[in-house]
């Protein structure tokens, strides 16, 4: 697969989706931080979606830099945290010593990954499952009113468009859920996406380039760069096969 991956223009943000699937001979591609996050999943199903998406990113990501996906040094940074807190390696993922920014995301059977050199990025894919409690205190007032007269059968993935939105760009700068997804305003279902506001938005302002991916029946998906947002140009890649 790995010849079969387009490399990164200039000011192009690339997405690449995979369906999850469980190869235990892939367990080789991943250092030794991510086989153990692997093998703490107990359901096979969350195993394949860590796996799967861990390896696409080394794929991808050791394709731009021409070299075997196993040596790719992925190390993920929390800025909450402190060096010498208790907990294991975790928080955005990020690619030392290259100008590449990465993000992974993964639900129901999907996973996808960004990459890009042009800013922060950050994706997200979301399942639509129906029947859910909506919870509706993550939107903004603008939001629930807009997700309000929509159709009972629509109002579910109205509200997973907010979601996936609001987790990309959050994801892209690194804050993730420390910041309450009410404080940001994205628009509404039915039109492109857009960061409309950020109450108490965290200096520098950069621009954030946010736009929805096609995920396929069932799913939402969303990414977002942070910096030279309003220039990039994003290419999706769907549906390629992890080998």
């Amino acid at each position: 697969m790995t010849g079969d991956i387009a490399l990164l223009g200039p000011g192009e943000c690339h997405v690449w989706s995979a369906e999850a699937r469980w190869k235990p001979e892939l367990l080789d591609l991943l250092d030794d931080v991510e086989r153990d996050r692997c093998a703490q999943f107990r359901v096979e199903g969350a195993r394949a979606l860590y796996l799967t998406a861990h390896v696409l990113a080394r794929q991808v990501v050791g394709a731009q830099l021409s070299i075997d996906p196993g040596d790719v040094v992925v190390v993920p940074v929390c800025e909450y945290c402190t060096e010498s807190g208790d907990r294991p390696p975790h928080g955005k993922p990020t690619l030392p010593g290259t100008s590449l920014e990465l993000s992974l995301s993964h639900s129901g059977q999907q996973v996808m990954v960004a990459l890009t050199a042009v800013g922060q990025v950050g994706v997200d894919v979301e399942e639509i499952v129906e029947g859910r409690t909506l919870p509706l205190d993550v939107l903004t007032a603008r939001e629930q009113a807009e997700l309000e007269p929509l159709a009972p059968e629509d109002r579910v993935a109205g509200f997973i468009r907010y979601w996936a939105r609001k987790e990309a760009v959050l994801k892209a700068t690194g804050h993730g859920l420390m910041v309450e997804p009410s404080a940001l305003t994205v628009s509404a279902p039915g039109v492109p996406a857009r960061l409309l506001e950020w109450r108490e938005r965290p200096e520098p302002h950069l621009p954030v380039r946010l736009e929805d991916l096609d995920a396929g029946p069932g799913y939402r998906a969303a990414v977002a760069v942070v910096g030279d947002g309003d220039r990039v140009e994003v290419v999706h890649h769907p549906l390629v096969r992890v080998e």
